[in-house]
């Protein structure tokens, strides 16, 4: 971890002299934090509640943080754990989720709300091992070593993981193909 060692700790020390500084580190995070968990779980409330019990436990761990890029790989891993965690919680538990709005982000003319939420409801149907693999690969854009090193599974696991999300991502997709019918008549 020579990169972590050698890189500037900046935020974490600001944030260790002054208590009101730990907002810096929330403002300069937040967005990946709350991203991984909305994707993850498909609900506000439910990733609001999972980025404050992130905070949470960096506020008390945050001596242990070595750098800020540590601080990074340390916040992606919390989140990604902290998810697992809720999920295994909520087994116990009944849940019904409210129907949110998606909140509405840049403006990109290829973009399909209907089709990024369809594609969203089916990420988030895939088991939570293969749910997790597909975020961080797909949206935080992480290597597969780096994933490997943030799940702390062997790197032919998170190969595999990806490889059979992504099939039964290809066969759900299809299905929707299958549903699609265009032509005269029909709508």
């Amino acid at each position: 971890m020579k990169a972590v060692e050698s890189s500037p700790r900046r935020l974490v020390d600001n944030a260790l002299q002054d208590p009101e500084a730990f907002g810096e580190i929330i403002d300069h995070h937040k967005s990946m934090i709350y991203s991984v968990a909305y994707n993850f779980f498909g609900n506000r409330t439910v990733a609001e509640d999972v980025s404050q019990d992130v905070y949470l436990e960096l506020y008390k761990n945050l001596e242990r943080i070595e750098s800020d890029l540590h601080l990074t790989f340390w916040l992606r891993q919390a989140v990604t754990r902290k998810c697992i965690d809720y999920t295994r919680r909520l087994k116990h538990r009944r849940y019904q989720p409210l129907d949110e709005v998606v909140e509405p982000s840049a403006k990109d003319p290829s973009w399909d709300p209907m089709l990024a939420e369809t594609l969203r409801k089916k990420v988030q149907a895939l088991p939570k091992k293969m749910r997790i693999v597909v975020i961080l690969r797909f949206q935080e854009d992480l290597k597969l070593s780096e994933i490997a090193e943030a799940l702390d599974m062997p790197l032919n696991t998170v190969k595999t993981t990806l490889r059979r999300a992504l099939a039964r991502l290809r066969e759900r997709v299809e299905e929707l193909q299958g549903e699609m019918v265009y032509g005269a008549g029909r709508i």
